[in-house]
């Protein structure tokens, strides 16, 4: 049976669960300010626990993506000697009045205070970032946990590297801090370096995040892929929400906790490159000339062009520039269910791509051949329609084929586990070995179609000004209305570039589209113009 990818119950239920994490997302240092009550006796040392830590997440370049938060804080053992830095931290006189001699306060303070054996300023850092990936991240509940993400994914690794910083005093026989000795602050692994590092990259990260906000796209994905390696660069989800602050994305209707990057939908036309592949391997001749007269029948049905267009006489470049219906349907009746079948799973389309444990990633659905049982199933499936569902994440790791001479290479995001000396181990590869799908000279065949598509076809809002670009777009039906009874589309751009000397591979979807000429081309532009000023 076919995947619901539009069952939202599946959503419910996560936010049902996500409620009990509501408002605990971020573990900031614990602050705490208190008296000797608060202060824990070991033997004559007395501890007071200032903040915790816990693993870092690095992008591939070393930059980090957690633990970015920084707070000041003052220490003060409450004495004769510290009674002037008391009054600027209690401003509130009956505070200051039932502060005992020999107790221990800790305030949050922008300023420093004068330092002293009794007074002392510590840092803390704050499980904190820029914000940028977040449905990769995930986020942790009120203790530290795991919820999501890589933060639940490799829970066991972060807290593995967690610290904590003391504040350290000498106590008396009843129990009180001894002035004489004043405060030791002690880190018991805190702050370490060890955790692990992704592949992204946060700049191209920020780039795709800013390129979706500065567009219409509401609910959609952006990914970047190196198409060399299968690595993942960027993958971007909007809507997001504020791991600080959960409660507003639970009911919202946009459902922001769905990572629309590893989701599945209807394709579209993004699919036909892959039906010319399937002839290529089989053998076709694509210089043919093919005839379009704006619609095909096949059986009793009729399958027609986008608005009836009429065609005329097309070669293979001319039908993806035109994202002409008839023509793919035409070249998949002559290859036949087996073989567009057979190479279209060839491009991990209907296979799980796991970016790491408990991802969510969908595989997405490639019927098999006793689904598609009829001339007309078939017909359907080449122009990206039917049962066909992908994943963005599927489609870049497909198109990076055509990007990098004909091999498959799945893509992943994990790279590397970082120890507390800051040095790499344990590194990540995929489970599936590179593999070869299409030859070289079938792949500068398609890729060339591809290229002139972005200069005089239907993705020419997609071209970047500042290099060459190879690309599709699509907009796919999905069967669903909105309130006035309009059909609710999913519209694509998927390429790569540079096209001359290929290295990034980018898939941009709209979950709400209408034209991916429209919404979805100038956010590929701007991405794909803006990785290259980085140089």
């Amino acid at each position: 049976m076919r995947p619901k990818v539009w069952n939202r119950r599946v959503v419910a239920v996560f936010a049902a669960v996500c409620v009990a994490f509501a408002g605990l997302t971020v573990r900031l240092a614990n602050i705490m300010t208190g008296s000797l009550a608060d202060v824990s006796a070991a033997q004559n040392t007395g501890r007071i626990l200032l903040g915790q830590t816990r693993g870092y997440i690095y992008d591939r370049n070393g930059v980090p993506l957690v633990n970015t938060g920084e707070r000041k804080a003052a220490v003060v053992l409450c004495c004769a000697e510290t009674l002037p830095v008391l009054r600027t931290l209690l401003t509130d006189e009956a505070a200051l009045r039932d502060v005992k001699p020999g107790s221990v306060i800790t305030r949050v303070t922008e300023t420093e205070v004068p330092e002293s054996p009794c007074a002392k300023n510590v840092r803390l850092v704050t499980r904190s970032g820029e914000g940028l990936c977040r449905h990769i991240l995930g986020y942790t509940d009120g203790d530290g946990k795991g919820v999501c993400g890589v933060e639940a994914a490799f829970d066991s690794v972060l807290t593995e590297a967690a610290g904590k910083l003391y504040a350290e005093v000498t106590l008396d026989a009843l129990g009180q801090a001894l002035a004489g000795d004043g405060i030791t602050i002690r880190s018991d692994g805190y702050d370490s370096p060890a955790g692990l590092t992704l592949t992204v990259d946060s700049r191209i990260q920020r780039i795709a995040e800013k390129a979706l906000a500065d567009s219409t796209i509401t609910c959609g994905a952006a990914v970047v892929q190196d198409c060399m390696t299968g690595e993942l660069l960027a993958c971007a989800s909007v809507p997001v929400y504020d791991p600080a602050d959960l409660t507003p994305s639970l009911n919202d209707e946009n459902l922001p906790f769905l990572n629309r990057a590893v989701s599945a939908y209807p394709a579209g036309s993004v699919f036909k490159p892959f039906i010319a592949a399937a002839a290529l391997n089989a053998g076709l001749n694509l210089n043919d000339i093919y005839r379009c007269e704006g619609k095909i029948t096949v059986g009793t049905r009729e399958f027609r062009c986008y608005n009836g267009n009429v065609h005329g006489g097309e070669t293979l470049n001319e039908a993806i520039c035109h994202s002409c219906n008839a023509y793919f349907i035409d070249l998949g009746l002559r290859v036949g269910a087996e073989g567009v079948l057979g190479t279209c799973a060839a491009f991990g389309f209907g296979r799980s791509v796991e970016l790491f444990p408990g991802d969510g990633a969908q595989k997405g659905y490639l019927p098999g051949a006793e689904e598609v049982r009829s001339d007309a199933q078939l017909a359907n499936l080449c122009f990206g329609q039917g049962e066909l569902l992908v994943s963005p994440i599927q489609l870049a790791a497909a198109y990076s084929v055509f990007a990098n001479g004909g091999v498959y290479r799945e893509p992943y995001i994990l790279k590397e586990l970082i120890d507390g000396s800051g040095s790499a181990y344990g590194f990540f590869r995929p489970e599936t070995e590179p593999y070869r799908v299409l030859n070289e000279e079938h792949c500068r065949y398609i890729g060339k179609c591809l290229y002139h598509n972005m200069i005089s076809g239907t993705g020419a809002g997609g071209r970047p000004a500042n290099t060459t670009a190879a690309g599709k777009t699509a907009t796919a039906q999905t069967g669903r209305y909105d309130e006035n009874g309009v059909e609710q589309l999913c519209t694509w751009f998927a390429g790569y570039f540079p096209y001359t000397a290929p290295r990034y591979t980018v898939v941009i979807f709209n979950e709400k589209g209408r034209s991916a000429a429209v919404d979805c081309a100038p956010v590929f532009k701007e991405i794909a113009e803006e990785i290259v000023k980085l140089g």
